[in-house]
């Protein structure tokens, strides 16, 4: 069938399944198994049927809260094959996040992982949603996943809904929740179909080749949501694995012959710190990060440890369905200007209209003029769900990205941080992540993050939050504010001090949970020294 004809989603997965029936979809780490494209379009199917017989149509929302497995992909597949909506849940999402998310989709079914049953369970309780449990496992209490991929006669027949309107609901990402409690973004069947044609995994010659990409987010991520659909389309393999490890994705590389892989820049840094020795990593032809503002270091860094590889810093967001910018790497001149700018995340992509928008006048912004990044097309996002989302564009119809960054003369582009970050001291902007750069480059400081404690006089005053490195244990936190204060403007010095944390609270793509950060630093004792004069 000719994919011009084809407005779903579902449909979209279930022939490229049966395309690439005999290639390997899966490899999965944790088990040496391996799964082909016909395995998952059989249990897929399977579930579908199942689900369909339970009363599961267009419009419901089917959900999964589970870490990465052999069957986490089969509930997303077989609920788009009914034209359902899937939206998904993370395991390490907080219990106050998770019960917000409940009351606000109400899911009709969902699977979820014994190491989270309890958890879901209470949840539910709390948000007082009436939701069927489906168990990946054993239970006495819950059905199982395995009834929903015993064999059934309707499966040699059965073929996925079709789509009508490619505007229809297919699936709800939610925000990350680093400054609020997440919304769930919706994205429609055109939005997510447009994913095939994203330059990320791009390789020259890629029909020719076994393309194997190691991914470690889960389908509570659009990057997960993205790179699924992405492999599925084109007949990739995925490696699958419950969780990062920075030592052992060396070893998954040499043993997949893995070709693209992404990490975001926290789990970058802490892959680089454990390169195990005598390990062959000479199939990885791409190295993607991004997510959260890029440093020059961590590029360069990556480039020397990675010689052979592409190292490609691209930019995205849920609310266009992944990514937005990047650089196309098998073109010789944009790779070249990755390499000449190496914290610019690229070029918007092609399908989008942009511009950037100072935020107080709502003038249109030249070259190296920083604004809010604000992009349109007809493959964004429809809204958010049960909410007015009028708020989320702008009067011309763009996306608030909420992203501050700029362009070049090139129309390379720059991520600076997050709008919702940024607070003011005395009438100035402070941008987070320009002094977190300092912070990490003082020899003790292992991760930091910078955050606006509230004055009555000057707005906020910068604090420095940080995590040390081994062996820094007794250092006087006097040492690390004057090291900061040298090294940047007066209204960006550390006048709330810094506080030493065990660990800074992220979201599983690296993001700093910066309303978290706030009840740190609110209501918890922390070693805090401010050696400056207000």
């Amino acid at each position: 069938m000719n994919d011009a004809n084809i407005y779903g989603l579902g449909e979209k997965l279930f022939t490229s399944l049966q395309k690439h029936g005999k290639k390997v979809a899966q490899f999965l780490a944790d088990t040496d198994e391996v799964n082909t494209y016909s395995d998952l379009l059989t249990r897929s199917i399977r579930t579908a049927i199942k689900l369909k017989a339970q009363g599961i149509k267009r419009g419901d929302i089917v959900s999964t809260c589970t870490h990465n497995n052999k069957d986490n992909w089969i509930p997303f597949l077989a609920s788009q094959f009914l034209g359902a909506i899937s939206a998904n849940f993370d395991e390490n999402l907080s219990p106050l996040d998770t019960v917000h998310l409940l009351k606000l989709i109400k899911p009709r079914i969902l699977f979820v992982s014994q190491n989270a049953l309890e958890f879901m369970e209470s949840c539910l309780c709390k948000a007082n949603v009436n939701t069927q449990l489906v168990v990946f496992g054993d239970s006495q209490k819950y059905n199982t996943f395995s009834e929903y991929v015993e064999p059934c006669d309707e499966e040699t027949t059965f073929y996925p809904v079709k789509v009508e309107n490619e505007n229809d609901i297919a699936v709800i990402i939610f925000s990350s929740g680093t400054t609020g409690l997440p919304k769930g973004i919706c994205l429609h069947d055109k939005c997510l179909l447009n994913i095939s044609k994203a330059n990320l995994f791009k390789i020259n010659n890629s029909e020719d080749k076994n393309v194997v990409v190691l991914f470690y987010s889960t389908l509570y991520w659009i990057s997960c949501v993205f790179s699924l659909i992405k492999c599925v389309s084109n007949g990739y393999c995925y490696v699958i694995c419950k969780k990062f490890d920075p030592a052992n994705s060396w070893r998954l590389i040499e043993k997949y012959k893995v070709t693209a892989k992404f990490l975001p820049p926290y789990d970058a840094i802490e892959f680089l710190k454990s390169r195990p020795k005598n390990v062959d990593v000479s199939s990885l032809e791409i190295f993607y990060t991004g997510s959260c503002p890029v440093n020059k270091q961590l590029m360069e860094d990556l480039i020397v440890a990675l010689p052979q590889t592409k190292i490609l810093n691209c930019y995205g967001c849920s609310e266009t369905g992944g990514v937005a910018a990047s650089f196309d790497s098998t073109l010789v001149a944009e790779y070249k200007m990755q390499l000449l700018k190496p914290t610019s995340c690229g070029k918007i992509c092609s399908d989008l209209k942009w511009k950037v928008v100072d935020t107080t006048s709502e003038n249109i912004l030249g070259p190296n003029e920083e604004g809010e990044i604000r992009v349109k097309a007809d493959t964004i996002m429809k809204g958010y769900y049960k909410m007015d989302s009028s708020s989320a564009f702008d009067s011309d119809g763009y996306l608030r990205t909420g992203d501050l960054g700029y362009y070049d003369e090139d129309e390379c582009f720059y991520i600076i941080g997050r709008i919702k970050e940024i607070f003011k001291y005395r009438g100035w902007h402070i941008v987070p992540t320009i002094i977190e750069d300092v912070l990490t480059s003082h020899p003790a400081v292992r991760e930091a993050a910078v955050i606006g404690v509230p004055h009555e006089i000057d707005g906020n005053h910068p604090m420095g939050i940080v995590v040390l490195n081994n062996g820094y244990d007794n250092i006087n936190t006097d040492t690390i504010v004057n090291f900061v204060n040298e090294r940047v403007s007066e209204s960006q010095k550390l006048r709330a001090g810094v506080a030493i944390v065990t660990n800074i609270p992220k979201t599983t793509t690296g993001k700093i949970k910066r309303r978290a950060l706030e009840e740190i630093a609110s209501y918890k004792p922390i070693i805090v020294s401010n050696n400056i004069k207000q």
